[in-house]
């Protein structure tokens, strides 16, 4: 049986980027990552360019794979609903240090607040612990996601 790998998907929750799609496949229980301009060309095929690298148009080929079997494909959630912000929160709460953790707090006010936390953390000597935090909520997120999906999911990064 096909299983989600969880450390996987913990790490492709954690790197996403704008214009790129990301998605399991049911069946196969695969990550499958998109870019726009290709769902959109496999979309309106009378769009694609003549002129085309050998790897644009394998990514073609791919999306237009994917359009054919949209409904097995599940959306992961976006990167306002995986909520590093809150991890931060809920790291701080975790920090025992009540001088380091009067300083995170601070840092995570207003805009630059995830540079400026990252910042704190490496000047503490807590980053490690910092990733590891992100690390296992990450997981954690990843798990109920699954949960809710009805999908099944492995740890074993030999699993598939």
């Amino acid at each position: 049986m096909n299983r989600v790998n969880l450390k996987e998907l913990a790490g492709q929750l954690d790197c996403m980027m704008e214009e790129w799609r990301y998605f399991v496949d049911k069946s196969t229980c695969a990550i499958i990552t998109i870019h726009d301009t290709y769902l959109g060309y496999a979309g309106e095929p009378e769009e694609i360019p003549t002129v085309l690298a050998e790897w644009e148009r394998y990514e073609i080929e791919k999306a237009l794979e994917l359009l054919e079997k949209w409904n097995e494909l599940i959306p992961l959630p976006g990167k306002y609903d995986v909520n590093e912000y809150g991890m931060m929160e809920d790291f701080i709460e975790s920090v025992q240090d009540d001088n380091i953790r009067d300083c995170l707090y601070v840092a995570i006010e207003g805009r630059g607040a995830f540079r400026r936390f990252k910042d704190i953390v490496g000047r503490f000597g807590t980053l490690d612990k910092w990733y590891d935090f992100k690390n296992d909520a990450l997981l954690s997120f990843a798990e109920k996601w699954c949960t809710e999906n009805d999908l099944p999911y492995s740890l074993d990064e030999n699993m598939s």
